[in-house]
């Protein structure tokens, strides 16, 4: 599964949550008597259905910023050593044919 992918099903877990949690709380205020008046569960259902997809998007957002700079950490240190290494193999070339 791509990065695309799963991104698109987180997206569309949140969105499906949150609706469930709208669509309860319609129910609640026109189908079950006495009407307009939300129990505390239903209540309570909603608010976990959308605690739940603002958690889903706010974990998925923050790991994300910090695969992206542990990525970027990596990539600098793998480059300097490598910078390093040719930069002391061309100054001990020269150290030789001064002998």
């Amino acid at each position: 599964m791509t990065q695309r992918e799963l991104t698109r099903l987180q997206g569309a877990m949140a969105i499906a949550s949150f609706t469930a949690g709208v669509a309860i709380a319609c129910a609640c205020l026109f189908l079950i008597p006495p009407p307009g008046e939300i129990s505390n569960s239903a209540i309570s259902i909603v608010s976990e259905l959308l605690v739940l997809a603002g958690a889903i998007l706010g974990v998925k957002t923050t790991y994300d910023a910090k695969f992206i700079k542990l990525e970027s950490d990596l990539q600098r240190k793998a480059d300097k050593p490598e910078q390093s290494a040719s930069d002391h193999s061309s100054a001990s070339g020269q150290s030789d044919s001064d002998e």
